[in-house]
C-alpha cells in the first residue's frame, strides 16, 4: 500500500473557460475522423465535442483540433475537462495540446489524459506545470499517442485553474444520508438504505491578495497531490470566511464550503 505526502497538493478555482465545446471542431481534422457536435451527450451547456475515429487513425496522429480566440494561461496551474472515451483509456494513451501556433503545429503543452473507464464521463484535472510560456494560446488540440482502433471520443468544458494562494491545508467531508426503510416484514428489526450523498468543507491558509466571495458558485478543485487523479473536483459554494490576526503571527484566511451536485472523487 502506498502513501502520499500532501505536501504537493493545493486548492484550485479561479475558472477561466478557454474551449466550452459547444460547436464542432473544426481548425484540423484528421481524415479519419469526424467531428461533430453532439446535443445528445454532454456535461455543460447544450452540446459536447464529438470525434468518431475509425481504425486507419494511428499512433502520433492529432485527431483534431479547434481555434480559440487568445488566452492568457501563464497564471494558471492545471487544466478541468470532462472527458469520454467509448473503449477504456490507460494513462498516456491521448493527449491535451495546448499551442500559440495554428493547428498545435508546435505544441506547447502536451498533458497525458489519465486512465478512463470505457463510456464513462470523468472529470480531469491536468498539471499545467511551468506555464509561463502560455501567453496566447490560439489553439486547443487532441492527439492519440497509442493506436486504440475504433472508438468514439468526447470532450466538454475545457477550463484552466488558477491555485488559491496561500493555502496551506484542507478537508472534505463526504457523505451518504442513511435512511430508514423498516416495515411490517422486517419483524421488528430496522433497516436502513442510503440516499442522497453530500460533500463539503474547509480550506485555510494566509491571506494573498483579495478574500474569496461568500455565496459564490465556483469549480473547485481539492489536490491531494501533482498527479492526474489525486484531486477531488466538482462545484461548491463558498459558504463562509473566517479571518484572524494578532501582532505575533501572520494574518490567516478560512473558508468553509458547500458542495452542489456530485464530486470526482480522488482516484489515485
Amino acid at each position: 500500500m502506498s502513501v502520499l505526502s500532501g505536501k504537493l497538493g493545493g486548492v484550485y478555482s479561479s475558472a477561466l473557460l478557454i474551449e466550452g465545446c459547444e460547436a464542432a471542431w473544426d481548425e484540423l481534422i484528421d481524415g479519419d475522423v469526424t467531428a461533430s457536435a453532439d446535443s445528445a451527450d454532454f456535461k455543460v451547456g447544450t452540446y459536447s465535442a464529438k470525434f468518431v475515429c475509425a481504425a486507419g487513425l494511428g499512433a502520433g496522429d492529432i485527431i483534431a483540433t479547434n481555434d480559440i480566440v487568445s488566452k492568457d494561461l501563464s497564471d494558471y496551474k492545471k487544466i478541468y475537462v470532462w472527458v469520454k472515451s467509448s473503449v477504456a483509456l490507460d494513462a498516456g494513451d491521448i493527449q491535451f495540446l495546448l499551442d500559440d501556433t495554428a493547428q498545435c503545429a508546435s505544441a506547447l503543452k502536451a498533458l497525458n489524459l489519465p486512465a478512463l473507464s470505457a463510456n464513462t464521463w470523468t472529470r480531469v484535472l491536468l498539471d499545467l506545470g511551468d506555464a509561463s510560456g502560455l501567453t496566447a494560446v490560439i489553439s486547443v488540440g487532441l492527439k492519440q499517442v497509442v493506436d486504440k482502433g475504433a472508438f468514439t471520443l468526447w470532450i466538454d468544458d475545457i477550463e484552466a485553474l488558477k491555485a488559491i494562494a496561500g493555502i496551506k491545508s484542507w478537508q472534505l467531508d463526504y457523505t451518504v444520508d442513511i435512511l430508514d426503510s423498516t416495515s411490517f416484514i422486517d419483524a421488528g428489526a430496522r433497516t436502513f438504505s442510503p440516499g442522497n450523498s453530500q460533500w463539503g468543507g474547509s480550506f485555510e491558509g494566509y491571506k494573498y491578495g483579495m478574500p474569496l466571495s461568500i455565496g459564490t458558485n465556483v469549480i473547485l478543485a481539492l489536490a491531494e497531490g501533482i498527479t492526474t487523479g489525486q484531486a477531488w473536483m466538482g462545484n461548491a459554494y463558498i459558504s463562509g470566511a473566517h479571518v484572524a490576526s494578532s501582532l505575533d503571527s501572520l494574518v490567516t484566511y478560512s473558508y468553509d464550503f458547500q458542495g452542489t451536485g456530485s464530486v470526482e472523487v480522488a482516484s489515485l
